[in-house]
């Protein structure tokens, strides 16, 4: 079993239940603009979200281009009049104050952090993130948050994964483990950096990416049994 000390966690998907989050935000918003659909206009959004965060993996847009075009889509795929860059600042703003965790995550994160060294690694925007972990039960837990907006990269770039082990103080690349829900963000990120990998998928899906991983495991408490 290799021995590991640095652990990088991804936040949204893996520790953070972000669907639980992006719903009460989003109800939030719709509430506040006196919009109907519920259900429906949810799944539309997250249809339209999650695809323009693939392209952003893949450096095809940009952050701004992202922010902009979720909501202006929106609009105009239910014929709405409202200004998208308004509708993305209160989103976000609804966002930065919901940080519900996912099953297991505080307890695995509690067992972890008394023998390793644990980080966040995440392509979430700045002032959502921010606001999030400053409100999250985990925070204590980690030695440092890296957030792709402040730091001028991304997941899947090798250029962030360098900026990461640049301010990790001793990194190590080969005592360290990636741990994230994303193939395409996450595990290639790990990949292009030469860094171990556990894809956390409790779905099941299967990998059709490509894409390397060291690890696959279905529930966050099986990465016990991985770790010495």
């Amino acid at each position: 079993m290799k021995t590991y000390r640095y652990l990088l966690f991804d936040a949204d998907g893996t520790l953070l239940d972000f669907d639980l989050c992006e719903k009460k935000a989003l109800e939030q918003t719709l509430a506040h603009y006196k919009i109907p659909g519920g259900d429906q206009v949810l799944s539309l959004y997250h249809q339209i979200n999650a695809a323009l965060w693939e392209q952003f993996n893949h450096g095809q847009i940009s952050r701004p281009q992202l922010l902009h075009r979720r909501f202006a889509q929106l609009c105009q795929a239910l014929e709405l009049q409202e200004d998208p860059e308004q509708m993305n600042r209160f989103y976000m703003q609804q966002l930065s104050r919901h940080a519900d965790l996912l099953e297991e995550s505080e307890k695995v994160c509690n067992i972890l952090y008394k023998k390793y060294d644990l980080y966040i690694i995440t392509n979430g925007a700045s002032l959502t993130q921010h606001g999030r972990f400053s409100v999250c039960p985990l925070t204590p837990l980690f030695r440092g948050i890296f957030i792709s907006e402040d730091m001028g990269v991304q997941k899947p770039q090798k250029a962030y994964f360098d900026a990461v082990a640049a301010a990790i103080p001793g990194f190590d690349s080969g005592a360290a483990l990636v741990i994230g829900d994303s193939l395409s963000s996450d595990m290639l990120g790990a990949q292009n950096a030469g860094i171990d990998s556990c894809w956390y998928n409790p779905r099941g899906e299967e990998n059709r990416s490509g894409v390397c991983c060291t690890y696959e495991i279905r529930r966050l408490r099986e990465l016990l049994a991985l770790l010495p």
